[in-house]
């Protein structure tokens, strides 16, 4: 009967945080991004601290507003790259999309299927720019968004510099305070090698592709490559949606298959050598966490936080994994989530 009482206890707290979760995403998912800026800082300012010198000489408030202002250059500059290009991309859409026509067409006569006319049928009535132009006024919307994770990320870092006495004072007894400390210096290090590395990896993904693309004359270079970027981030799907759209926009731009191929065979490869050689020895067992875990995962937090969910469902998991693998209750938990049992 105890057990059954545990049981139901838990019950009640996952689908109570779940909700709380949910309804509070607006608020959670601004500070959560906050988090992992300051754990992306954090990154920046160890990789300073290698410098001898630096670290001697230059106080760590110093390095944290460097290391703030490399954050700060980085989202405008990503910003910028998304406006400029949002706007050429909904002034230029129908000379694309004038090509759709001549695209269905070949694959009817390729394929000898109707289908494709009907599907043209319903896009006649559709207004692409329409459709590009409200995507550009919803990620202007995101400006307000960054601004506020930029506040919250001002205070915690504000906040760092008192956080270990408040710690001090909410734990007295020595040993609760060092198993206390132990565990957010864990999660602390855990979550900024794993930004650090990811972004290493989505930039040589990226800058990789640029080139590709370059080579074969996709139009807006820059922007795909920032999409493959940004998208990489997502676990397992994100490198398959990074590769399927300059493969549909090449389609689109040349009006024939063998440019849209070449996209598809050179980034392909890319994300392929990249993701399944050069990942896995750059990451090594920084990511202990089970293949299915990653995948339920980003299910999971898609389901709760949308796309953004998606974005930040691997740290998350790797923040969970390691408090389980510090409560005793929860450590079988931690043994199912990790890669090969190792907590």
């Amino acid at each position: 009967m105890p057990e059954y009482k545990h049981l139901s206890h838990a019950l009640i707290i996952l689908i109570g945080s779940v909700f709380i979760l949910y309804i509070g995403r607006d608020l959670l998912i601004p500070f959560v991004f906050a988090l992992f800026i300051w754990f992306l800082i954090k990154q920046i300012r160890i990789s300073i601290n290698r410098v001898a010198f630096i670290k001697r000489v230059f106080p760590e408030w110093l390095k944290n507003i460097v290391s703030f202002l490399v954050i700060l250059l980085m989202i405008n500059f990503v910003i910028n790259i998304v406006y400029a290009n949002f706007l050429k991309l909904s002034n230029s859409i129908d000379v694309y999309m004038a090509k759709v026509d001549d695209i269905i067409g070949k694959i009817n006569e390729t394929f000898n299927i109707d289908v494709m006319n009907s599907l043209y049928l319903h896009y006649e009535d559709y207004n692409m720019s329409s459709f590009i132009l409200s995507l550009f006024n919803y990620s202007t919307g995101l400006v307000g968004t960054i601004f506020i994770i930029v506040v919250y990320a001002i205070f915690i870092l504000l906040e760092e510099s008192t956080f270990k006495t408040k710690l001090e004072k909410l734990l007295p007894q020595a040993e609760a305070y060092e198993e206390q400390f132990n565990l957010i210096k864990k999660i602390e290090y855990a979550v900024s090698k794993y930004l650090g590395l990811k972004t290493l990896i989505c930039l040589m993904t990226s800058v990789l592709s640029y080139f590709a693309l370059i080579l074969i004359g996709v139009d807006f270079p820059v922007f795909w490559a920032f999409l493959i970027f940004i998208l990489n981030y997502i676990p397992i799907i994100g490198s398959y949606v990074a590769t399927f759209l300059p493969v549909s926009f090449a389609l689109l731009q040349f009006g024939s298959f063998p440019p849209a191929i070449f996209v598809l065979l050179s980034v392909g490869t890319i994300q392929l050598v990249i993701g399944n050689f050069i990942d896995p020895r750059i990451m090594g067992n920084n990511v202990n966490l089970s293949p299915l875990v990653i995948i339920f995962s980003l299910s999971f937090w898609g389901a709760v936080w949308g796309v953004i969910g998606m974005f930040l469902s691997v740290p998350l998991m790797i923040i969970v994994l390691i408090v389980f693998a510090k409560i005793p209750r929860f450590q079988p938990l931690a043994i199912l989530m990790s890669r090969n049992g190792e907590i």
